[in-house]
């Protein structure tokens, strides 16, 4: 392929700073090298430009002059700034940084992000204190540090206090199905830039399938009718509505409105010439756009309920690996949902669920692998090892020499929890739990009268990590009180006043000071939290952030490089 080329324009090309997609348009330029006359000096007067968004590394402009290029081409970089997606929801937009830093161990895409964090600062104020959670999060706190201190606003900071938390942290928030709407949504359709397109011939779990199970003609693509639905609750009511509502609840207010509507334009039939007429201009438009809108709604809503048809099977699979109930049984669901369901995204990532939870043996792996492998292609052996360079699968081994195939009978004793687990039990994230409800009751009274708590978005069985830990930031009363809850929590770290603390080591330096030290930033003063989750958020954890801060009477944004779906996550291993 050649690119266009007119003397008298100036050709530029946006592309992700990703090296495939540089190397692929150097290979389309380089013909340019030979018929265009280095003449123009000045790099200003170039006719050909790439922006890198969001960097651009320095071996970029060494692949430029191996390419014979240079002095053609001029190289810049654009770090856009976070993109407002609805209420509450921001996101930079840089799907492929979960698969440079956790499938890549490459670290290069944090600085662009420190520095739109930094921007952030800048525009509402520098937050009292910092939580990290992971060792991405502890990097990103450093980088802007490093980056200086950001100049004083005029009026107070925005944020009392940010949350970063990296992905790998809790996995099981995007593994797990979510229950509520707009979670249901992205695990359909594809979304890009907050907006979603609904497609009546083509989705995700249809793309993932198993061709033999499809039911398609070999070699036709059917044509489908494609809309688009705006996931902003200022541009659709709608879906303002119902975004964060249980899918069920959403999908009967879908169907109410369809009906009302139906009612309201019956009405055309009852009223006078005169009446019409004013009916006609005022409403009528109102009315037809509302319509649009909720026909939308009631496709996708149709659309989800026939490509998840397994739906309450595969939550109570979830739930049962949750609690590490019947390992076998757990194991034989899972490859009987391999053959019968074919998906080659979802499956995997129920087993990775299930290794986030009770851990996986190695021959537990290889009999899987292998029948993944004979459904889908020994090509695929490799996204194992990727798998497993994220942490959502042990190392595929060739061989073992102790036998552990009593493991696969038996569940985990209690000493032989799973990291996960241990942490998922001190932070009392699994509402299954025997005190996780008194708990929750406790450290916030008003849920034994709303009757429910963040887990909603679970079906009641998993509380979001970003979720309570906006609560315990809430909720906190002094040190004492945070270093009890997190103390216990490997890899959290605490940043206040540009000092680097453990929750244990800020609580312990107003117990016996010596000497003067500053004042206890708990309770916070300013109830208004700032949550980035480094590696894609997911929106079942957004709609327990925004129910946490409903409760409290709080306001919580959440933001991410992206937002992704389980399916997602599973998907990028399968790029390398």
């Amino acid at each position: 392929m050649r690119l266009p080329r007119s003397a008298d324009q100036v050709h530029i090309y946006m592309i992700r700073s990703q090296l495939s997609t540089y190397q692929s348009l150097l290979r389309q330029m380089q013909p340019l090298a030979m018929e265009t006359p280095h003449e123009s000096t000045d790099m200003a007067l170039q006719l050909f430009h790439i922006i890198c968004v969001p960097s651009c590394y320095a071996y970029f402009h060494m692949l430029l002059e191996q390419a014979g290029l240079w002095g053609l081409v001029q190289l810049h970089h654009y770090n856009w700034d976070f993109i407002y997606l609805d209420r509450g929801v921001l996101s930079l937009e840089l799907p492929n940084l979960y698969e440079c830093l956790y499938l890549q161990n490459n670290t290069s895409g944090l600085p662009a992000v420190a520095q739109s964090l930094r921007l952030l600062q800048m525009l509402c104020g520098k937050p009292t204190v910092m939580l990290s959670f992971g060792s991405y999060s502890t990097q990103l706190v450093q980088l802007l540090q490093a980056l200086g201190s950001v100049p004083e606003p005029s009026t107070a900071a925005d944020f009392g206090a940010w949350i970063i938390i990296d992905r790998d942290r809790d996995y099981a928030s995007s593994l797990l199905t979510p229950a509520i709407y707009a979670g249901l949504l992205l695990e359909v359709f594809q979304l890009r830039a907050g907006e979603i397109l609904i497609d009546n011939a083509q989705n995700k779990i249809e793309s993932q399938k198993l061709k033999l199970l499809q039911g398609k003609i070999p070699g036709v693509t059917p044509k489908g009718k494609t809309s688009v639905i705006r996931l902003n609750s200022a541009c659709d009511e709608i879906y303002g509505d119902i975004r964060y509502k249980h899918f069920a609840q959403a999908s009967s207010l879908v169907h109410a409105q369809v009906k009302a509507l139906g009612l309201e334009l019956q009405k055309l039939n009852d009223l006078q010439l005169e009446e019409m007429h004013d009916y006609v201009a005022r409403k009528l438009p109102k009315l037809t756009e509302l319509k649009a809108k909720v026909l939308l709604h009631l496709s996708a809503s149709e659309i989800v309920i026939q490509m998840l048809g397994n739906y309450r099977r595969l939550q109570a699979l979830e739930e049962d690996i949750l609690n590490n109930v019947s390992r076998k049984r757990l194991l034989t669901e899972i490859d009987e949902l391999l053959t019968t369901d074919g998906q080659r995204y979802n499956t995997l990532r129920l087993f990775c669920l299930m290794h986030l939870c009770v851990g996986v043996v190695p021959e537990e792996l290889q009999s899987f692998a292998r029948n993944y492998c004979n459904l889908f292609g020994h090509r695929n052996l490799g996204v194992f090892q990727q798998l497993a360079q994220a942490g959502l699968l042990p190392m595929l081994l060739s061989d073992r020499k102790t036998s552990t195939k009593l493991l696969a009978n038996l569940p985990l004793p209690k000493f032989q929890q799973t990291e996960f687990q241990a942490n998922a039990n001190r932070l009392k994230l699994l509402t299954s739990s025997e005190d996780a409800a008194e708990a929750n009751a406790a450290s916030n009274p008003q849920l034994v009268l709303s009757k429910s708590c963040p887990s909603f978005v679970f079906n009641g069985m998993y509380i979001p990590l970003a979720a309570q830990l906006c609560s315990i930031m809430l909720n906190t009363n002094n040190a004492e009180q945070l270093a009890n809850k997190l103390a216990m929590i490997e890899g959290l770290q605490l940043s206040v006043a540009g000092q680097a603390y453990t929750p244990k080591s800020y609580a312990s330096q107003f117990k016996a000071a010596t000497t003067i030290v500053p004042s206890d930033v708990f309770p916070l003063r300013q109830r208004n939290l700032f949550v980035f989750v480094i590696g894609g958020a997911n929106y079942a954890e957004i709609a327990a952030c925004d129910f946490v801060a409903k409760l409290s009477g709080a306001q919580i944004t959440v933001a991410s490089d992206s937002i992704l779906a389980g399916s997602d996550l599973i998907a990028a291993a399968f790029n390398n």
